[in-house]
Formats: structure tokens, sequence, C-alpha cells
């Protein structure tokens, strides 16, 4: 790949770039949907993957059976230098500045920022920690971590739980302001995804879908011509993956949902803030209360029917 002296040695022994005149950074926080627009901008064509996951402050290979090798710590405003026209990559880079402003400079650059409600990202990431083929191939450390946190958190309950609780104190808020930066087009996981998923005969149009088009320069498509749902790398298979925490989550975790620092996340990335959680408890209660009535009614048959039985003896 061409480059300056500094950054012409970044990724190595990439593939031929493609015939676009722009490269694409496919940029999330992790579990939002990044391998979504890692297929999108591959089925679109003009751009090759550069072969490389790309993070704030590193690199990692990906090699062919999806394992990725350690990485090297390179910051993003350095390996960003080193995109050429023609490839695109899969990243997790947080917002920084001196990025943005570099970026901005750049006319071949393009960034899709594709954001997710939060709740839902617990329960993405829990899947895929604890149940996908992906996780512990990626790296020697996550086989490990996948055996200590099934030891720590044996059901699916303590893992989300688990998760609700980190969620905030990972890093995500790093990303927020990509949100409204000029240096990348914003669409949402729901809307995206919604729009790729539905029959062509009952989606006549597709808004967000043509609006990345337009800004990557490619002819416009339908989603039955890129077929791209499901072909993700670290996708879950899971068949629901808009608003599944509400399946998932029990009245515990919506009370955690609800705690100020989780609840910041969810508004700020543009979602409706966390309602009270969907109790079953009210017809269980009216359930038992039925049953209490039934068993005193019971009880008041027997002592009368007792009660006439004595008073019959004692007559004759």
């Amino acid at each position: 790949m061409r480059g300056t002296i500094p950054n012409r040695h970044v990724f190595l022994n990439s593939p031929p770039a493609g015939p676009s005149p722009c490269y694409v950074i496919c940029n999330s926080v992790p579990k939002a949907g990044t391998y979504l627009l890692v297929e999108l901008v591959k089925a679109l064509g003009g751009h090759v993957d550069v072969g490389y996951h790309t993070y704030t402050s590193s690199i990692s290979k990906l090699n062919p059976d999806g394992s990725l090798d350690y990485g090297r710590a390179l910051p993003a405003p350095l390996w960003a230098s080193a995109m050429s026209p023609g490839y695109f990559c899969a990243s997790h880079t947080e917002y920084y500045p001196y990025l943005e402003q570099y970026l901005l400079g750049r006319p071949e650059h393009k960034m899709l920022f594709i954001v997710r409600d939060p709740r839902d990202i617990v329960v993405s990431w829990v899947d895929f920690v604890y149940h996908s083929a992906a996780y512990p191939k990626m790296r020697k450390w996550n086989a490990y971590r996948r055996a200590a946190g099934s030891a720590a958190y044996p059901d699916d309950a303590a893992r989300i739980t688990s998760t609700i609780d980190s969620l905030p104190a990972s890093g995500i808020k790093n990303f927020m302001s990509w949100l409204d930066s000029p240096a990348c087009l914003t669409v949402r996981f729901e809307e995206l995804y919604a729009e790729l998923a539905a029959d062509d005969r009952a989606a006549p149009s597709y808004p967000v879908l043509h609006r990345i088009c337009d800004y990557l320069g490619v002819p416009r498509r339908t989603a039955a011509e890129l077929d791209v749902v499901g072909r993700g790398l670290t996708s879950s298979g899971r068949e629901r993956k808009i608003g599944i925490y509400k399946e998932r989550m029990r009245p515990h975790h919506f009370d955690r949902l609800r705690s100020e620092e989780f609840q910041e996340l969810v508004v700020e990335f543009g979602y409706e803030p966390t309602p009270e959680a969907p109790r079953q408890n009210g017809a269980g209660a009216a359930r038992r209360l039925a049953g209490r009535l039934t068993r005193s009614l019971q009880r008041g048959a027997r002592r009368r029917q007792a009660a006439e039985a004595g008073g019959s003896a004692s007559t004759e």
C-alpha cells in the first residue's frame, strides 16, 4: 500500500485495492453492528477489506480462520494515515479531536459510524462471549475469559446483570462525539437492519441504505440485491435483533437499566429511557388470591358438612 515513510509499513500483505476513490472506516462500539457495515460495504463493491481490525490505539491482523494476531500498538492517527482508497476496515475507534481534524482534511476519507440501543448491546455481548463460535477463536485470551465468566456467572440472568453493570465503565462514552461529527455518517442499527432484513415487496424505499450509497458514491441498491444479513463474522444467528432485551431481561435487570449511569447511555445515544419493568406478578398475585379464596371456601364447605353430619347423628 502507498504511504509516507512513517506509515508505509502499517498494513502489511494487504490484497490489491478496489477501484473506489475513497476508503471506508466501519466504526462502532463493540457489538453495535460493525460487521453489518463491513458486509454492506463489501457487497456494495469498490472496496476491499484491508485485512486488519483497527482500534483507538492498535491494529490486529485478521487471519483466514477468524483469529486475530496480537495487537500492534499503533494509534489511530497513524493507522488512519495509512488507509488508501479502495480499502475498508472494521474499527472500534473512540472519538479523538486530532483524528477528526486529520480525517476532515483527507478528501478520500469516509467513515460509517453505527449506533445501537445499549440495552440490546448488553444481550448481544452476552451471546457473543458465551455462545458464539467466533469469540474463543479471535484471541487466545478469549477462551479463558469464557471459561472464567461461565464459572462466575453460570446462567443467562447473571451474565446479563454483570454486563449491565460493566458497560457504562467500558469506555462506551468515549465514542459519543462521533454521533454528530462531520467526519462520519452516523446510522442507527435498528433502521439499517430493518431495511436490509425486509422483503423488497414490503419495503419500497430504503432511506438509510440509499443515504449510505450516496455517501460512498456507489449506485443505489436494494436489500435483496445485497443479501448481507447474518453473514458477519460475529453474527449471533439469533433471529430477533431489535428490542431483544425486552424478552431476555427480568424485572431486576430493568432496575439496573434505570440506574443513572446506564440511563445516560440510553438517552445520549438517542433512545427512549428505560420504562418500568414489565412486571408479571400482577396476574400471579390474582391467581394466588383466587387460590386462597377457593381453599377457604373448600374448608368452609367441609366444616359445614361435618357439622351437619354431627347434628344428624345426635337426633337418631
